[in-house]
């Protein structure tokens, strides 16, 4: 969604990013403190890079995020989202076949609708092919098309997983743009 991110930047919006693991387990044969050292520095020079004001790290254990979160994570969202009190909430898609993004899905769901306040929850995609069924919304990216392809560079230590990406990512956001009568576009599912 780094299109879109950059857009609300360009509008004047307040981003904060929370990454909940460090991916630490996506090169084994590297030391986790290693990985761990070089994602926190390319999160933070993609995020400035972007405009995004804070990143918070929660430095839950990478493929075992599910199980942080039934320990601590509803208090740690909960805390998060009163802190904050966003516009919107974006969060990786239930159709994500990563078990990492599914939890993370599942707890902002659950923190979400724990509290008295409605939010507005939107999913967007990274890995999944398969379309939500909720209500959907286009947001027009072509001035910050070239801008979401310089952000994903800047995941250097990623490069197997953001080079799978790249043609879904172009082929989505011409579709999307297509379906919004604009050159480039991200898609994002109304799910709160």
């Amino acid at each position: 969604m780094g299109g879109t991110i950059a857009k609300y930047v360009a509008d004047g919006k307040r981003i904060i990013k929370v990454v909940f693991s460090y991916g630490e387990s996506s090169h084994p044969h590297f030391k986790e403190d290693v990985v761990i050292k070089r994602r926190v520095g390319e999160t933070e020079r993609a995020s400035s890079f972007i405009g995004i004001k804070r990143t918070t790290f929660l430095g839950m254990k990478d493929t075992k995020v599910a199980e942080d979160l039934n320990r601590r994570g509803l208090d740690v969202i909960k805390g998060i989202i009163k802190r904050y009190s966003p516009e919107r909430i974006f969060v990786p898609s239930s159709r994500d076949p990563h078990p990492d993004h599914q939890a993370v899905h599942r707890a902002v769901l659950h923190a979400v609708d724990s509290m008295k306040k409605d939010y507005h929850v939107f999913a967007y995609e990274v890995w999944n092919v398969v379309k939500e069924q909720h209500p959907f919304i286009y947001v027009d990216i072509t001035p910050f098309f070239k801008r979401k392809l310089d952000y994903i560079r800047l995941f250097k230590s990623q490069w197997q997983y953001m080079y799978a990406l790249w043609l879904p990512v172009n082929v989505r956001s011409i579709a999307y743009g297509f379906k919004a009568n604009c050159r480039y576009a991200e898609r994002f599912y109304k799910i709160r």
